[in-house]
């Protein structure tokens, strides 16, 4: 059978086996850049603060965060004729501090399909009036599209592309269409009709998107948006925070409104093709038009095959058998990818025992820093070249999920996308090791690498009455995971303006546990349960539970 490995797979057939040391790291890298976005409900009362509380975007920009998207106009419930009050305020004092900005329009989609035009016209006016599309540090418009007004799916596609066109033909750049991942793939049939455009993805994970993961035919996001719960010194309680899909100086391109606009990359330059025994070393030179905003990756495919992910100039291509082989290189940004500069090598005939020493690949475990119980936790690998850092496509990883108690769960086997990425999910409910594995072959060998994931299990709390008379029996019971049977919880009152732990109960076999609550006097008894941190589990919290005695 023939099989071509390329750059994108691992051998079956092991030589040596190499292990690297553990490399572990943060979704949210120092590297990373993040911004937030904000509205009116950003300013809502608080029981620290009173509505209309302003945003401190001075602390904003000294916490880390680089861009502030601000709703201008348009929500469900609202005519067009609907502004954020606060938008202008925070418009220019999100600007005055430092930060990239933006403006969004909450959709409101309609019949007929000139409300596109009249909710474009209204929005766009609306930023003027505080500012310009063509400044610099400034983001193009944003459309955010998650309701369909009562539309079907193609007079929803069209009243989406009539806004778009008019935003775009009012501000001379191309706009940001911000959706979530069920309403690109469900309610707009997921159509790739706006896949040129920028996307503003809303997927609440903390696996990054990958090409082979993302709706709509985009191959690449421009934004995340991946948490809604996060908090931004200087913002009252939590809200969203958006990651930028590059660096910051590839922000400041992205966001220059002084360039009309900005396209997929020209044609990769000067490429060389190098043959070696069984391999072809391919180079090239950036193009000599980025199409405004920096080239971030090349794509590249040799025999018309699935093309791999490569963050530079050079791409090592294995596994191929002697005879004439053609290529492919294509530049990308985050406009698009350009078109491909091409050509062909031929590979001499050689004696398999004469290939080069694997080498050692670079595997990247990502996981939650903690998480909950209840909740799937994501763990991501990426797999790639030490040497040229490309990525590593359809490599064979074995994913092993070993909870600290109970039994270790079945290894999964999984294959890594164009991005040398690929994810696993597992549920549990104490510390879990994850052990990742490689499978070696004749161009790479195998690599094993281990972390953990700390674990905040499930803790339920209820009460067998909320309302009692004095001198009555009240009880309050909950449960946990049986794993934790022969640990302690604590019955807290809050009183005094601090939590007293006031009774504590060994959790049972089955993971209950019961708590006798005292009606001695009148009053009002706010209550909850909390189980200590182990070396098995994070610290947890129950919701609080209210008793009023009479």
């Amino acid at each position: 059978m023939r099989t071509r490995l390329l750059a994108f797979g691992l051998s079956v057939a092991f030589l040596t086996t190499g292990v690297a040391t553990i490399n572990v790291v943060s979704a949210q890298a120092a590297t990373v850049i993040t911004g937030v976005d904000v509205s009116k409900w950003d300013h809502s009362a608080t029981t620290a603060y009173p509505a209309g509380t302003p945003i401190d975007w001075v602390k904003v920009k000294a916490a880390g965060r680089s861009f502030a998207i601000i709703k201008a106009s348009g929500r469900t419930e609202e005519l067009t004729n609907y502004r954020n009050p606060y938008f202008a305020n925070d418009y220019k004092q999100a600007r005055a501090a430092g930060l990239v900005v933006g403006a969004y329009h909450y959709a409101r989609p309609a019949l007929p399909l000139s409300t596109a035009t009249d909710q474009a016209r209204y929005f766009i006016s609306t930023v003027q009036k505080v500012g310009s599309f063509r400044d610099q540090k400034t983001f193009p418009a944003v459309l955010d599209l998650e309701t369909t007004g009562g539309l079907g799916k193609a007079d929803l596609i069209a009243w989406t592309q009539q806004f778009l066109d008019t935003a775009q033909a009012l501000t001379g750049r191309k706009p940001i269409l911000y959706s979530y991942d069920y309403f690109i793939r469900s309610t707009l049939g997921n159509t790739q009709q706006f896949s040129s455009y920028p996307l503003w993805y809303a997927r609440y994970t903390t696996t990054v998107p990958t090409s082979s993961t993302l709706p709509g035919g985009w191959a690449q996001w421009t934004m995340w948006q991946y948490s809604s719960t996060t908090t931004t010194n200087g913002i009252i309680g939590a809200g969203d925070v958006n990651r930028f899909n590059g660096t910051a100086t590839a922000l400041l391109a992205f966001a220059d409104g002084r360039k009309s606009g900005y396209g997929p990359p020209s044609i990769p330059l000067a490429p060389v093709a190098t043959p070696g025994t069984g391999s072809a070393q391919l180079s090239w030179t950036i193009p000599n038009d980025d199409g405004g905003v920096p080239v971030n990756r090349y794509r590249v495919s040799v025999d018309a095959g699935v093309e791999a992910i490569t963050p530079g100039t050079s791409f090592l291509a294995v596994g191929l058998e002697p005879g004439t082989h053609t290529y492919s290189i294509s530049a990308e940004n985050l406009a698009g990818v350009g078109l491909p500069a091409t050509g062909s090598f031929t590979v001499a005939p050689y004696d398999v025992s004469t290939l080069p020493a694997p080498v050692v690949p670079t595997v990247v475990v990502n996981t939650p820093a903690a998480s909950i119980g209840s909740a799937y936790n994501v763990v991501q690998i990426k797999v790639s070249r030490a040497d040229t850092l490309q990525a590593i496509r359809n490599a064979e990883v074995t994913v092993a999920i070993t909870p600290e108690l109970g039994a270790p769960r079945t290894p999964r086997t999984v294959y890594t996308d164009a991005e040398g990425i690929v994810s696993v999910t597992f549920r549990s409910q104490v510390d879990t090791a994850v052990t990742v594995t490689t499978t070696g072959g004749a161009w790479y060998s195998a690599v094993t690498k281990q972390t953990a994931v700390r674990i905040a299990p499930t803790l339920t709390a209820s009460l067998s009455a909320s309302v009692v008379r004095r001198n009555n029996v009240v009880r309050l019971s909950g449960s946990t995971s049986p794993l934790l049977a022969g640990e302690r919880v604590y019955r807290q009152l809050f009183t005094g303006g601090r939590w007293v732990t006031k009774a504590t109960r060994v959790v049972g076999a089955t993971g209950t546990y019961s708590f006798t609550v005292t009606t001695s006097s009148t009053g009002r008894k706010v209550l909850r349960v909390v189980f200590p941190s182990t070396s098995h589990h994070l610290r947890v919290v129950s919701r609080t539970r209210t008793l009023i005695i009479r």
